[in-house]
Formats: structure tokens, C-alpha cells, sequence
């Protein structure tokens, strides 16, 4: 049974368009071709990947003895019984049928739409709703960690005088009334469209409602009926807990994601790094116990909500800072659902399949403005960061997970630190 990878980074924003014939804009066509080697660092050895053509065989080959043994193709062929897509859209799925994939390997059209629905920020709306209602049971070391003995700490309102370590709210608005109302009542928000690309579809208010957003939601309620509406919160650090779902009900947390984005909220790195030295860095502002937590209550509510979705996915969260809590910080559970592979679990995966363990790096997504940019930068790195493997496994040094050419624009790469020089790395 062989599977067939393919990166197709402009999955959010096919979805958003939700059109069979939705064509990526030139940006999205390059990333996918200069990244679209990068299933293979989390494909099974015997699967195939699905490969830019213009990709030269001697530079796939030349990445590192360490690239698993899958078959890179060019072009799409009826001959696969699985397809593992970095997430599904209604246009991938009409390019898989136009090359002939009609059977299990494709989704129905009801599997697609249903998706497509569960993909939209409302499912993180309502998760969120569902996490801050529930009831929750601390064990006896969550409660002497923490110094907290109630059931529902989570379903105090904001503002309440108590040891809270969770903020949060979403709101579904349908009509422009309502949206104004928000605004206007909160100095600080946020409003978001239901689908968007990658910080994209985001708006930021500060308690008036201007020409130019009443504009942008009477666009976003034509063509996409809700507009999402967040009170800001102050944010200390970006992360994620990852997971796969088994389409039969079953959700498995598969690891932390610690990671950054630029001013516009597009992605940048991953710290790689062990999960519990993650989760130690993130336990510097609110107790582990807390995530854990945090964790067993949203595997059963992602079991619950997306139980018939099969793949991964990665809920987004925030340390924020907050006078509620006893440490001054607090954690948003969640504020977006990535319903496809994203960085973070491929980070993910890259660390446990060829890190040595404890040792810490970062997984990057450069971005190059002008042709041969890359090839100096990625000699300059391999100067500085000479690659060590000890038994098969990264120690240190810097790594190019895809190919380098002339007129390459986009670059995956891991660089890895050794222990005595851990303390360089981000924080």
C-alpha cells in the first residue's frame, strides 16, 4: 500500500475560496515548488513524494544520507491507494481527479465539505466555548501545584478575582450590527474571517468602527456569512500542542510545538527540542500540571468535535499576561485549529526521527528576495554550522532539508546547537 505525499501550502487559502478552480497566487506556486520535497523527512521509506519538476535529481540526492528512501515523481498516476496531502481542499481534490484518482485515495464530496466546514475558525469558536464550560477535575498534584481546589475554574467570567491560569473568549457574529457592537464595546479586538491564508483574513481594532472595517465586514459576511470577533490579549509566546486523528473518534496528542511568526502572524521557526524541555520553558509562566491538564480535556473535545477527520492537526495557543493569575500569566487553550500537517508537527517529527535527544536547534522557513541569495546564505551556513552525525543522528550543525538552486525563494532547514551551546539558542 503506497502512499503519495505533496505539499500544497495554499490549502488555507483554497479553502477559503472554497472553488474547485481556485488557482494559488504566484507566492503560494513558488513555496509549494521550492518546498515540495519536504514530505520526505515524515513520509514512510517505499512512499512516494510528489516533487516539483524542476527540481534536479543530483540536488534531492545531495540533501543528506539521512532522506529516507521514498520515490520522488514528477506527476500524478491512478497507481496510489493513499494520498497524504498537507491538507485537503476543493481544488486539490479536483486535480486528483482530473489525473485520474477516483478511489479510496480521494476524498467524497461530503468528506470534503464536511472539512471544509470543520476548518473554519467557528470549530476553534466553539472548542473553545466547549473547553471554558466543561467541568474540570484537578488531580491531587495539579491541586497542591497549583494551590486551586475548584471544579470550574475554567467558567470564571474574566475579570473575576481568583487564581484563573486560563483567558480566552471567541465570539460568531452574522450580522454587521453585531459586529459593530463588539467593537465598539472593547478598546482592544480582534475580527477574523471564518477561512483565510496565513496571516491573512485579520483585522485589528481599537474600539471604533471605521469606513474601511465596516467595509472589510460587509465583504467577509457576503462571502463567508460570520465574521470571528476576539477581545487582544497580551502575548508572551506562541504555542501549540499537536495531533493525530484517527477518523474513527480517536485523538492523540503526538507532541508540543514552541514556535514564532512575524508581525503579520506568518510563521518564521520552531524551537526543536525535546517535549519536556518544552514543556519546561513553557512552565516558567504557568505550572506543567496545568498543560497536561489542558491537553487530556482538549483530546476528548477534538475527539468529540473532528472525530471523523483522519490526519493531523495543531491547535494554537498563547501565554498571555494576565493580573487573574497568581503568576501573572495564563494560557489561551485555544485560539486556531489547524485542521492539516503544519510546521510544527513536521518539526515535530524531524526532531525525534534524526535529533539526538536533549539536544536543542531550530527549524526555519527563509524566505530569499533575490536569485543566488539562497546558494550564498546556505554556503555561509555549512562554513559556520559543519554537520555533525553521531550513530545516525544530528548532534549539531546546520542541515538544508531542500534543495538549494539558483533561483530558489523558499528553504526548510534545521539548525542544530550542541549542548554546551544551547545556551545561544531563542528562548
Amino acid at each position: 500500500m503506497k502512499t503519495l505525499y505533496l505539499f500544497n501550502p495554499e490549502n488555507d487559502m483554497a479553502l477559503a475560496c472554497g472553488d474547485s478552480y481556485y488557482m494559488p497566487p504566484a507566492s503560494a506556486r513558488r513555496m509549494a515548488a521550492d518546498l515540495s520535497v519536504l514530505p520526505a523527512w515524515y513520509a514512510a521509506p517505499g512512499d512516494a513524494v510528489l516533487t516539483d519538476a524542476l527540481l534536479h535529481g543530483e540536488q534531492v540526492k545531495n540533501l543528506s544520507p539521512l532522506l529516507p528512501a521514498v520515490e520522488f515523481v514528477t506527476g500524478l498516476s491512478s497507481s496510489y491507494t493513499k494520498i497524504s496531502p498537507w491538507g485537503w481542499n476543493p481544488s486539490l481534490l479536483h486535480r486528483l481527479r482530473e489525473a485520474g484518482i477516483t478511489n479510496q485515495a480521494c476524498l467524497t464530496d461530503e468528506e470534503m465539505k464536511r472539512i471544509r466546514e470543520l476548518s473554519g475558525r467557528q470549530t476553534a469558536v466553539h472548542v473553545l466555548s466547549a473547553i471554558r464550560k466543561k467541568k474540570w477535575l484537578h488531580s491531587a498534584s495539579a491541586v497542591s501545584e497549583y494551590d486551586c481546589v475548584m471544579e470550574d475554574f475554567l467558567t470564571l467570567p474574566e475579570g473575576t478575582d481568583t487564581n484563573v491560569p486560563f483567558v480566552g473568549e471567541s465570539f460568531l457574529f452574522h450580522t454587521e450590527n453585531e459586529v459593530e457592537s463588539f467593537v465598539r464595546s472593547h478598546p482592544s479586538a480582534v475580527l477574523k474571517s471564518p477561512w483565510s491564508g496565513s496571516g491573512r483574513g485579520i483585522q485589528y481594532t481599537s474600539g471604533e468602527f471605521t469606513r474601511p472595517l465596516k467595509g472589510w465586514v460587509q465583504h467577509v459576511l457576503h462571502t463567508q456569512q460570520a465574521v470571528v470577533g476576539e477581545p487582544f490579549y497580551d502575548k508572551v509566546k506562541d504555542f501549540a500542542m499537536e495531533f493525530f486523528s484517527n477518523g474513527k473518534g480517536e485523538v492523540r496528542f503526538i507532541g508540543y510545538s514552541l514556535f514564532e511568526t512575524d508581525k503579520r502572524g506568518i510563521y518564521k521557526e520552531n524551537l526543536l527540542a525535546t517535549d519536556d524541555d518544552i514543556l519546561g520553558k513553557l512552565s516558567a509562566y504557568v505550572p506543567a500540571s496545568v498543560f497536561r491538564l489542558l491537553c487530556r480535556r482538549l483530546t476528548i473535545e477534538l475527539a468529540h468535535t473532528i472525530g471523523e477527520y483522519e490526519g493531523y492537526l495543531g491547535v494554537d495557543m498563547m501565554i498571555c499576561r494576565t493580573p487573574l493569575a497568581k503568576t501573572g500569566y495564563a494560557i489561551h487553550p485555544c485560539v486556531e485549529i489547524n485542521l492539516r500537517m503544519n510546521m510544527g508537527v513536521v518539526a515535530r517529527m524531524v526532531y525525534d526521527r534524526y535529533v539526538c535527544d536533549r539536544v536543542q536547534g531550530r527549524y526555519i522557513i527563509e524566505y530569499y528576495t533575490s536569485p543566488g541569495e539562497a546558494e550564498q546564505a546556505d554556503r555561509s551556513l555549512r562554513l559556520q554550522h559543519p554537520l555533525l552525525i553521531e550513530e545516525g543522528r544530528i548532534k549539531s550543525g546546520y542541515l538544508s532539508l531542500t534543495p538549494i538552486g539558483q533561483q530558489t525563494a523558499y528553504q526548510a532547514y534545521i539548525l542544530m546547537e550542541a549542548p554546551d551551546n544551547s545556551h545561544r539558542l531563542p528562548k
